[in-house]
This record gives structure tokens, sequence and C-alpha cells, in this order.
């Protein structure tokens, strides 16, 4: 019998409370996670890097900063195979808990003037733990909900985990502005910044006891009844099966054989949305330092537009599901195009008022409207089977590329052009040309079928095969 995903599977009736903890879960994972960014530009250039020329540091934390995205793909792999052996809701218990022990742990690790070398070495390795937390926790939220969503509210309840992101940076982003306003300078890098990451502690344990609640998919279940997923992935191990046997067989193996050129669109799609937030939203309190400009009305305005975006991410989300995805996703990275150049000549200018709007067209438009459309164009172009994995491995390397090495990319390309501008600027003119490239090179999935599974004679053939 041949699994057809979603198409043969009635799901029960939406439960608000799956979105309920999806979402609570991605905020706390992405308060923890977008904390880091704020303090490499502000605090771990001065506590962790203090030898360096200032923007030379800043490029070395944001180094550290990139080490959490190269990790994000080993993350996806490792926990999209245990999404899709073994089953959804685990996973989203495991990868909070580990984020919210390395986030602790960053709060109370020593600086270099304590420890020495010891102290970046260790941050680094906590960034790691953190990013490869952060592969398997976005995908995992976005699964649960389109495994559960009634198909024409699949752009907008996909979409909300992208909520969880927007409260958590706005959460972190706002605690970082209370500590800067609060406190001196000396007081604040001496142990003020520490406050963020501590409160990590509490956060994680309110995350843990809201999603023990979740649901496993229906979707899942039945392909696990049906035969179409392996028990666990313990189980192929301890079976005898030759190593390399095993490897052909995982669901990270099978997604690049069964869809390479869906997971070459996942990679390719996300580039505007990446860029634009790690430039727009991080890299730009970097250049407005650089400029000797205050960084309160930056810090205020992202604050602000994490809040507007907590309306147009889904109101995105929810017109993917009347227009399809591909014209959404499209004027959003179109709408980034645009605004780079204008974007850096406002920051030059220094008027609140024009800041906060830029933001709001960059961050809360444009990003938004890539952001909100993307989670169920990705999930759509996969079948149940591979679902997790698939999304969860593309993805993260897309975002690796064109979204983690965004900060230290754009930093590095300042320095390269004397200070410029326009570098970044050609960066960004770039990753939203590859974005509307790879998107309109797809095809629509909106009210399309899923795709169809391999029958059991085919996975028995592959699996025989030397």
């Amino acid at each position: 019998m041949t699994h057809t995903g979603s198409s043969a599977t009635r799901r029960p009736v939406f439960q608000p409370k799956v979105a309920l903890a999806a979402v609570f879960g991605t905020t706390v994972e992405w308060y923890d996670f977008a904390l880091y960014g704020t303090a490499a530009a502000l605090v771990f250039n001065k506590v962790y890097f203090p030898d360096s020329d200032p923007l030379v540091g800043t490029v070395l934390a944001y180094g550290t900063f990139a080490i959490g995205f190269l990790a994000r793909p080993l993350g996806g792999a490792y926990f999209g195979e245990r999404g899709d052996t073994q089953g959804r809701k685990g996973v989203l218990v495991a990868t909070l808990l580990m984020m919210g022990l390395a986030t602790t742990a960053i709060g109370l690790l020593p600086t270099h003037a304590q420890i020495g070398v010891a102290a970046p070495v260790l941050l680094t390795l906590l960034r790691f733990v953190q990013g490869f937390a952060a592969g398997g926790e976005k995908t995992g939220a976005l699964i649960i909900l389109f495994e559960n969503a009634p198909p024409k509210w699949r752009g907008l309840l996909t979409s909300l985990p992208a909520i969880g992101t927007g409260t958590g940076t706005l959460l972190s982003t706002g605690a970082f502005a209370l500590a800067t306003g609060l406190l001196s300078e000396d007081a604040f890098l001496s142990w003020g910044w520490r406050i963020p990451f501590l409160l990590s502690a509490g956060l994680t344990f309110f995350g843990l006891w809201v999603r023990r609640s979740l649901p496993e998919t229906a979707e899942f279940q039945q392909v696990r009844q049906e035969g179409s997923v392996a028990a666990t992935s313990g189980l192929a191990a301890k079976s005898g099966r030759p190593l390399r046997q095993r490897i052909a067989e995982s669901r990270c193996v099978t997604a690049w054989r069964r869809y390479p050129k869906e997971m070459l669109i996942v990679i390719g799609a996300g580039a505007a949305e990446n860029a634009g937030y790690y430039v727009f939203g991080t890299f730009s309190v970097t250049y407005a330092e650089d400029r000797g400009l205050p960084t309160a009305a930056l810090l205020s305005g992202i604050s602000l537009v994490a809040a507007v975006k907590l309306v147009t991410v889904p109101a995105f989300g929810a017109l993917s599901d009347r227009v399809g995805r591909r014209p959404v996703s499209i004027g959003g990275a179109l709408v980034l195009l645009a605004a780079a150049w204008p974007f850096f000549t406002v920051i030059d200018g220094g008027h609140t008022w024009a800041i906060w709007l830029a933001l709001f067209l960059t961050l809360g438009i444009g990003q938004s409207a890539v952001l909100g459309s993307q989670p169920a164009f990705f999930a759509e172009l996969f079948d149940t089977t591979v679902r997790f994995s698939a999304v969860g491995i593309a993805n993260n390397i897309g975002t690796v590329l064109t979204g983690g090495l965004a900060p230290m990319l754009a930093s590095a390309l300042l320095l390269w052009f004397d200070h410029s501008v326009m570098g970044v600027v050609v960066f960004i003119a770039l990753m939203s040309a590859l974005t509307v490239v790879t998107v309109a090179l797809a095809r629509e999935t909106r009210g399309a079928a899923e795709p169809v599974e391999e029958t059991a004679a085919q996975r028995e053939n592959l699996q025989a095969a030397p």
C-alpha cells in the first residue's frame, strides 16, 4: 500500500494548543539564539576579543556568531533523521533543552581577562551547540504545524513559528536595550550583559512544560503504521547491515536522491530573507557604531519592527494561501533589493523616524513577505517520509550560506571597501536576486497534490542494491 501524504490522510480538527506550544517553544529558542547576535555587536568584541581593533574584533565576534550557523545543517540532518524515523514531538523537546542549557552557560562564561584564550574557545563551542539545536527547532515547529493544518490554512499556520522567531528577537533586543539604558557602560560590560542570557533558564523550563502537550502528527503516525518509515534508526544499526547500506537508507541521502531539484530550490529561495534579516537587523548596529552614530534608534526600531512582524508575517502567510507562495515570496525579495542602498543612507541621516520607517519597509514588509510565504512552500515540495530531513538540511544549508555568514561578510566588506557600504549593498542585491530567480524557476505548490513517496517494492530494491 502506498501512502500519498496529506492527500490520503484525514487530519483531525486543528487544535489551537498545537500552535501555542510550537510558537512559544520557538520564541524561547530564538530568544536564546538572537541574544548572541546583539551581544556579538555590543559585548563579545570587547570582552572576548579585547586585543583587536574594534572593527576587527567585531569581525572575529561575528565569526563565532557564524559558527552557530555552520552547525545548523548538522543539527538539521541529525534531528531530521530522528524526526522522520522516531517522531516530530521528541525532537522539539530535545532542541529546546539543548538550546536553553547552552545559552545559560554563555551567561556564566568567564571573560578573556579571567581565563585567557579559553574564554573565546568555550564561547565558540557553546555557540556551536546553539546552532546544532536551532538546526532542528524551526523545521520541527513548522512540520508539526503543517501536518496538523487544513490544506487551505497551511500558509497561515506554518508561518506561526516565524512569530516565535520575531517574538524571541523582540525580547532579546529589548532586554539588551533595557540593560544598556539602565546601566553604565562599565556595569553593562562587567556583568549587566549576562542577565538576558541567565533568564533563559526560566524560559526554557516553562517552554518544556508547554511543549510536553504536543501531539504526534497524524501523517507521521499513519506512515509508521503502514511500514513506510522504519520504527527507529537504532533498529537499522542493530540489524547487522553494513554501514554503507545504512547510510544509503538514511532519510538525508534519500531526500537528495529523490528530490535534488527541490533541495536546491530550498537552499536558494531563502537568500533574500536570510541575508536581509542579518544585515538590516544585526549588521546595521555595527555599521552605526563604525560611523560613530548612536545605536539607540536602531535597537528600539528593531524591537518595534519585531512587534510589527507578529502581524505582518502571518498576514503574508495567509496571503500566500490565496494568491500562491511564489508571487508573495518574489514580491518581498524585490522590496529588499530596492531598499538596500536607501536603508544605509537613512542610517547616515540619523533621524529616528526615518530609521524606523526603513526598518519597517525592509524587515516588516520585504523580509516578512518572504518569511511568511516560504515555510508552507518548502514543506509542500516533499512527501511525509523525508519532509523533516529534506527541509531541515536544505533550509539550514541555505541559512548558513546566505544568512549566518552575512554579518561577518558585511563587516569584512566594510573594511575591504574602506568603510564604504557599497560592498554590503551589492551583497544584499545579489541575495535578493537569487531568491527571485530561484522561486521563479520553482513550481507553485499552493493547492498542488503532495509528492507521492516511493512504493515499498522500490525501497526494497534500493536496500538490496550493492
